[in-house]
């Protein structure tokens, strides 16, 4: 029975991701801020510098999973408590956590593959080098799935609609970027910025992205996925307690 149970509650996680992708991929939020947002910043950022591409290429792909992968949740689930959507969800009978594991695979898939638009520029166009894989692909794969609990987690947040809960969201999301190594190297800091940067989840996905193609790790390589570790196990407890406790109380 636990065997049947647990396989129903995955291929109806899927399903939910699945609609979630089919739904508000193309919706105007998630376009704006998982796409339109970090690549404007990237460009305001690199023209006019003399940037190396070994520098460039890893910034444009961590502020891109960073950005597309926390913004599904904050669109879809405002959007569905105004829809009641949410709410027939769980009268299907639905787990709460399955409602939520799915939306945050949806965010994940999202975040990782639109990621990949930015290495594949890198290393068709520019002359970009996958010299580690691995780290490549921990940096994007775990970064994507660590943002989309955070997503999740602020969409917890009281509200019935994506602005209600974006407008908190990137009160958080960009001061990362100053604090991550984005735009100045890690190295560069005082110490009190090496501190907060050690701190910022996204500090970390740079790392292991730059890595990936032939930059130097200021961290360390198993620091930087215990870190995101981390927060992905923090985001996806505080998201789900929050959600949980915004069900009691309605």
């Amino acid at each position: 029975m636990r065997s049947k149970r647990l396989l129903r509650e995955i291929k109806v996680t899927w399903a939910i991701a699945i609609k979630d992708m089919k739904i508000y991929y193309m919706r105007t939020p998630s376009l704006m801020f998982g796409i339109l947002f970090p690549f404007s910043m990237f460009l305001s950022f690199i023209i006019g510098r003399d940037m190396p591409v070994s520098r460039a290429i890893p910034v444009l792909v961590a502020q891109t999973v960073f950005f597309a992968a926390s913004s599904i949740g904050p669109v879809s689930i405002p959007l569905e408590r105004r829809l009641r959507t949410f709410d027939r969800f769980l009268s299907a009978p639905v787990s709460l956590l399955t409602i939520l594991l799915g939306k945050t695979i949806a965010g994940f898939i999202y975040g990782a593959g639109i990621s990949t638009i930015p290495v594949a520029i890198g290393l068709v166009f520019l002359g970009s080098q996958v010299t580690n894989l691995l780290s490549l692909a921990a940096g994007i794969l775990l970064s994507s799935l660590g943002f989309a609990a955070m997503g999740i987690m602020f969409a917890s947040l009281p509200g019935q609609g994506p602005g209600q809960v974006m407008m908190p969201l990137n009160f958080v999301r960009i001061p990362l970027l100053f604090v991550s190594g984005v735009y100045i190297p890690i190295k560069d800091l005082p110490s009190w910025g090496q501190t907060a940067s050690a701190l910022s989840p996204l500090t970390h996905t740079i790392e292991l992205v730059r890595f990936g193609l032939g930059g130097e790790n200021f961290f360390g390589l198993a620091v930087n996925v215990i870190v995101l570790g981390l927060y992905l196990t923090a985001f996806l407890l505080v998201g789900i307690r929050f959600h949980i406790m915004n069900q009691k109380r309605e």
